[in-house]
């Protein structure tokens, strides 16, 4: 079954409108997500796009990302999601909220519009998961990797990748204010 999002107004409020995943990235529509970020030892993990996903196949992207259902909340989505995608049970006291980032795109994939306008949650994950212990999804993911901060910057410097730069200096700064 296809996931259902809520839409949102241009203010990033709930609208009490819903679609279909399919429908929302082939119109534009506002919607919700959450990206989590796992941070060791100085680096950021990143996972590796499956080469089955819908956008950007077999590129490094955030440690944990997805959208936010209908109806759930973006912290709930975002423990979802890292279990779902990594196998790390998290509690939600271990989910900080670094920000809000707005972000829309148009590219094509597999011959298809992707059109991706979305409101993410932003979120540092600072529980203590041993993550060569990691449990990849694999029909999302095809594994995952240790990335320095300034590899990431330049990855984020291409616009071919899910990666994207004002996020990593958000991340960056959280980084800065917690040494």
């Amino acid at each position: 079954m296809e996931e259902i999002f809520d839409i949102l107004d241009e203010n990033g409020n709930v609208t009490g409108k819903t679609a279909p995943r399919s429908y929302v990235h082939s119109h534009g529509l506002y919607h919700r997500t959450v990206h989590i970020w796992i941070i060791r030892e100085e680096k950021l993990l990143l996972q590796r796009r499956s080469h089955n996903k819908d956008s950007f196949p077999d590129k490094l992207d955030i440690s944990s990302a997805g959208h936010i259902d209908a109806g759930e909340e973006p912290l709930t989505g975002a423990v979802r999601e890292l279990y779902e995608e990594l196998g790390i049970k998290a509690e939600p006291w271990e989910l900080v909220l670094a920000g809000r980032m707005s972000r829309h795109y148009v590219k094509h994939f597999r011959g298809k519009i992707f059109d991706d306008n979305e409101l993410a949650y932003v979120y540092i994950y600072t529980g203590n998961a041993d993550i060569s212990q990691v449990r990849v999804q694999e029909s999302e993911i095809s594994g995952v990797e240790l990335c320095a901060y300034e590899e990431c910057l330049r990855l984020a410097a291409d616009d071919d990748e899910p990666l994207y730069l004002p996020e990593l200096e958000m991340i960056g700064k959280y980084c800065d204010n917690k040494r």
